[in-house]
């Protein structure tokens, strides 16, 4: 049987150019299931994009409808200006790589990879196992053409299906979750060899997964799905930094942003553990773990209007104190559960407020049931309306 004639040339190692991808109100329903609520978006060509979600999101259904094998029931998918809807996976010059390596078994790595020349891209067969040879050697797997995929470690299978991917020079690559399989540390490893082989070859890309960590170190830009919506999309500092969403603040982060919920009266946000001011329509506000400091105990925190009696006693509200025309938010707890993360601690603090979580240095160890005053400013804070968008500072 001869291999088809291929939908374009393919090109050499390091001369693809990627192509724009514009993602054009698209709605995808599964009977009364609404996956995707008329999702934009563009990606710009090489460059790549990260769709970061939880599981149910649409992250994945978004992905099937760019690769063709699905298609949307409203909306419109366009590359390089021209619509995709109708085309078959095999006419749209795209590549895809999944999360269960999706490998033939009886066949060993290169001829996993001659396969999807020779019947993908209509290459001859000398011609194709050039090219797979060459990209093996270019992931470094050179070693392992001759195994079959029983016989080969899950990186090592993942490694070969990106290879099978990057081979085809496709102006195009969608991952869907390619390294959920595999343990934390090859995670880290591997997604650092993909970014630099993407970047290298200047395909475009869409890269789903679920790990805020992986999207934000992949992605030249983020777009975080909720509930079949796109709810931001922009640079990981963007996101992590500007959110624009409650969604977003409560998803992206580890540990993500602290919410209070509150009534808004007289300039203020008020519930059982705080009050701070707030912009008019605000009913939540936020901070970042980070952007809270924390003092032990009853030490002096150098602001005489904070008082003693409030100092470190669980459940006491938190209050606004400073002195001119600054303000911070204080609230007071105690200590639930520190966890150790590498070269810092996430120390857990029961308030009036609820429990929330505080990031400090690991040389502080605090044990279960000390007391402790939390500190932000109003400026480290994020606002939020009814409708869960993010408000300006008053």
């Amino acid at each position: 049987m001869s291999a088809p004639a291929p939908a374009r040339p393919v090109p050499p190692l390091g001369m693809v150019t990627g192509v724009p991808i514009e993602v054009d109100r698209i709605s995808r329903s599964f009977g009364s299931v609404r996956a995707l609520h008329e999702v934009s978006l563009t990606v710009a060509p090489g460059e790549i994009v990260a769709l970061l979600g939880p599981s149910g999101s649409g992250k994945s259904t978004l992905l099937r409808i760019c690769a063709g094998l699905d298609e949307p029931t409203t909306g419109d998918l366009r590359f390089d200006g021209t619509s995709q809807l109708g085309l078959p996976p095999h006419r749209r010059d795209v590549s895809m790589v999944f999360q269960h390596f999706a490998l033939y078994p009886h066949k060993s790595a290169l001829d996993n990879l001659t396969l999807a020349l020779r019947y993908g891209r209509g290459l001859s067969k000398p011609a194709a196992v050039a090219r797979a040879q060459e990209t093996l050697a270019m992931l470094g797997i050179a070693d392992l053409a001759d195994r079959r995929p029983t016989q080969m470690s899950g990186g090592q299978r993942q490694r070969v299906a990106i290879g099978r991917a990057l081979a085809t020079r496709a102006r195009v690559i969608l991952l869907d979750e390619p390294m959920s399989g595999l343990d934390a540390q090859l995670r880290v490893e591997l997604r650092v060899e993909i970014v630099g082989l993407l970047r290298s070859l200047g395909t475009t890309a869409l890269f789903v997964t679920h790990d805020q960590a992986e999207a934000m170190a992949v992605g030249d830009r983020v777009a975080v799905l909720g509930e079949g919506r796109l709810q931001q999309i922009g640079t990981p500092d963007e996101i992590y930094d500007r959110p624009a969403t409650r969604f977003v603040a409560s998803f992206v982060g580890s540990p993500p942003m602290n919410v209070w919920d509150g009534q808004w009266h007289d300039g203020r946000l008020h519930a059982d553990g705080f009050a701070v001011p707030a912009p008019a329509g605000a009913t939540a506000f936020g901070v970042r773990p980070e952007h809270l400091t924390l003092h032990v105990g009853t030490a002096d925190v150098g602001t005489a209007d904070v008082g003693t009696a409030g100092v470190g006693v669980p459940g006491q509200p938190g209050r606004l104190g400073g002195t001119g025309g600054s303000a911070e938010l204080r609230l007071s707890g105690e200590v639930v559960v520190s966890e150790r993360l590498g070269a810092e601690r996430t120390v857990h603090v029961r308030t009036g407020a609820g429990v929330l979580a505080v990031r400090v240095d690991a040389a502080l160890v605090l044990a279960p049931g000390v007391p402790v005053l939390l500190r932000a400013p109003t400026s480290a804070l994020t606002y939020f309306t009814p409708d869960g968008d993010r408000l300006g500072h008053p």
